[in-house]
């Protein structure tokens, strides 16, 4: 045996051809058949002893030495419960992307196809293809109150021959939301669309601007104007210092990119105002409007390219103020909070909430010495805190000043700084801080973690205060012109004074839409169903009609001065359009949608109420036919789909209560609606109060 195994040995040292070391390190073809101990040589002892053939697959690969991973029974369980979330997020995904299937309910009515917020391009191809939305706040309450308006008409088990109309009106309502869909990703995705060009140089400096003798006829005109036709606000600062502002920007030299975007605001403002004045040479009025639109321009440019880190100055307070001002001009609430929430804390960085932070390093004496740039600080601080008060309110959000904090003196507002048409009452910053305190007290987590019986308490005393203002500004209303230097036109100054009731009542309408609904027992009526939460109070309904009322009233009033050839009173420049179609909008949607809770929740004022609805529906349909109020088309759609579908469901709500009358009652129902035979309109208005019967 030994001498074999030593010829074997001999063998695979004399064959320069024996197998490569990757062979040597495996059994023989016929040792890994049989399972036999190899030694591993060519030809190997099993092999000879049996004079079998002695072969090797040359083309097998070694197998790569596993190593065992140990994992723990806690990780076991983690991963198993991340792979089950994942296919349930691919299921859902995968039912969004085909869509939700229309099912029928024992009654016979279908469900409308309700979009998918994740895919808007899966849109109804009957919908607009690029239909502008209203802004991101508002369309979540509209999609709220669609998806209660659906629910409560599947609650109330109509019989198949109503199910048609609810359908078609419920599907309109839906293809409609669908379309505006895209417009609210699309806000928070990419605010301003405006390229940066190519050309372009890293400190924006050769963005368009108008030419220098252009900017200098109308500060001359700024100068030389009264305050009564011409409002400079005063968080700008003073004229003098605006120009040193434009010097920097039209000179060779550094600029940063603050200044540049209070140069671009200042001037779009600017030039928009002097368009105003200007009414004899309608060349020079276009001229004007045209420069303030390169100026708008160019300001979106700089906000859309604008660096992640913002100087700490008092120019980096103003600019982000400015550029809040100008998103809410054109329907960007939360690119506006992103700016106002920024200028509000570099504000306080600075100190500008305390008086001995703005006196400056040097003390006292350098304040005596700066008394404008002192006053400037001032006036800035208080213009962010009123615009951030009000905006945190608006979306929903807790302010990122606290009023403890605060120790600078409340500024009050001259005849010169006052100005109705920019919203600049005696006591803006005492409505401020109620909006700061009304969402402490109703809407943060802590008033929201309260009892019932707490929350409404404290609910009701902000409204007492709210109740308040409103009472006050009514005697402010009444003379203008004694608070304030800016001279309006009459009608101008009627259609100011019934927006700001309109947004006054819808605020107090939402205060009193907070209240905590009722505990009430189970039962058949869709009041009392899961979707109860739409159910206004009584207090909420009341104010929201006064809302409606004052928004009826300013289209009254647009209508009229758009009829009216010879009126020059009224602006006519793009910028001003803008301001009043998202002033006046936005403040009634709210006290729409509210109302319309009332319509489905509640029974006894559905024809006054219906009536409301459709005047302001129809008011806002013959607005979007005068061009310069198109932009009242994206809030015309929705009121009209959702307007739509609550007269549908009323209408046949009644019809189906009349005929349970007439079977319970023994009394016949004719064809028009009326009650014949026994039947008493008494007797059924007080079987009709208790309910659905």
């Amino acid at each position: 045996m030994f001498g074999n195994t030593g010829s074997s040995k001999r063998a695979r040292e004399e064959d320069p051809d024996e197998g490569s070391p990757e062979m040597e390190k495996v059994a023989c073809d016929r040792c890994r058949q049989r399972k036999t101990k190899c030694d591993r040589v060519n030809p190997c002892v099993q092999c000879i002893r049996t004079g079998s053939d002695c072969t090797y697959n040359r083309g097998h690969k070694l197998k790569e030495k596993r190593q065992r991973v140990l994992i723990s029974s806690v990780y076991e369980r983690r991963l198993e419960y991340i792979a089950n979330k994942l296919d349930h997020l691919a299921e859902v995904v995968g039912r969004l992307s085909h869509g939700h299937s229309s099912h029928a309910t024992s009654a016979g009515l279908r469900l409308p196809l309700q979009p998918s917020f994740h895919h808007p391009s899966h849109s109804s191809s009957s919908a607009p293809a690029q239909a502008e939305g209203i802004e991101s706040t508002l369309f979540a309450h509209v999609t709220f109150t669609a998806k209660c308006l659906q629910a409560a008409v599947m609650d109330a088990n109509l019989p198949p021959s109503d199910a048609p109309e609810l359908t078609a009106a419920l599907n309109s309502l839906w293809n409609t939301i669908t379309a505006q869909t895209q417009n609210q990703i699309l806000e928070c995705s990419q605010p301003f669309a405006e390229p940066l060009p190519r050309s372009l140089t890293s400190d924006f400096k050769d963005l368009p601007i108008p030419s220098l003798d252009r900017i200098m006829a109308c500060l001359r005109l700024a100068h030389e104007g009264s305050p009564s036709q011409l409002y400079w606000p005063f968080e700008f600062g003073s004229l003098g210092d605006f120009t040193h502002y434009v010097i920097r920007a039209c000179s060779p030299g550094p600029i940063t990119e603050m200044e540049l975007i209070i140069v671009h605001y200042v001037l779009a403002w600017l030039f928009t105002e002097c368009a105003n004045l200007t009414t004899g040479d309608p060349l020079l009025k276009q001229d004007y409007e045209v420069q303030a639109l390169v100026c708008r321009q160019s300001l979106e440019t700089l906000l859309g390219s604008l660096s992640f880190h913002v100087a700490t100055s008092l120019d980096a307070v103003c600019a982000m103020y400015m550029a809040t001002i100008h998103c809410l001009q054109h329907g960007k609430p939360f690119t506006a909070w992103a700016f106002i929430s920024k200028a509000s804390l570099i504000s306080q960085t600075l100190g500008l909430h305390s008086p001995h932070a703005t006196m400056g390093p040097a003390g006292i004496e350098e304040a005596e010495e700066d008394e404008d740039k002192i006053q400037r600080k001032t006036r800035l601080f208080w213009a962010v805190y009123v615009l951030e008060k009000a905006l945190a309110l608006r979306l929903g959000r807790p302010s990122t000043i606290r009023d403890s904090d605060i120790t600078l003196p409340k500024l009050r507002l001259d005849r010169r700084m006052a100005s109705l048409l920019h919203n600049r009452l005696p006591d803006w910053i005492e409505v401020a801080g109620l909006y700061g305190r009304a969402y402490d007290e109703i809407c943060s987590p802590k008033a929201l973690a309260q009892t019932a019986d707490v929350r409404e308490s404290r609910i009701r005393a902000v409204a007492r205060e709210w109740e308040g203002v409103i009472a006050a500004r009514g005697e402010l209303y009444k003379h203008p012109e004694q608070w304030t230097s800016h001279v309006l036109a009459p009608g101008l100054s009627d259609f100011i004074i019934h927006a700001n009731r309109a947004t006054e009542y819808s605020v107090l309408a939402s205060i009193y839409r907070a209240i905590p609904p009722e505990t009430e027992p189970s039962s058949s009526t869709p009041s009392s169903s899961g979707d109860r939460g739409i159910t206004p109070s009584p207090e909420s309904l009341a104010a929201a009609r006064l809302s409606i009322a004052e928004t009826n009233a300013c289209i009254t009033t647009m209508l009229a001065a758009d009829a009216d050839v010879d009126n020059v009173a009224w602006p006519s420049t793009p910028g001003f359009d803008v301001w009043v179609t998202e002033s006046l909008l936005v403040a009634p949607v709210m006290p729409f949608l509210i109302l319309l809770g009332g319509l489905v929740h509640s029974v006894g004022s559905e024809e006054l109420d219906l009536d409301i609805l459709r005047r302001i529906v129809d008011g806002v349909g013959r607005l979007v036919r005068v061009p310069r109020y198109a932009r009242c088309r994206k809030y015309g759609r929705v009121f009209r789909v959702l307007y739509d579908v609550a007269a549908a469901f009323v209408e046949v709500r009644d019809r189906r209560r009349m005929d349970v009358y007439g079977g319970e009652m023994g009394v016949g129902v004719g064809a028009g609606g009326e009650l014949g035979g026994l039947g008493d309109l008494d007797a059924y208005l007080d079987w009709s109060g208790g309910g659905w019967g």
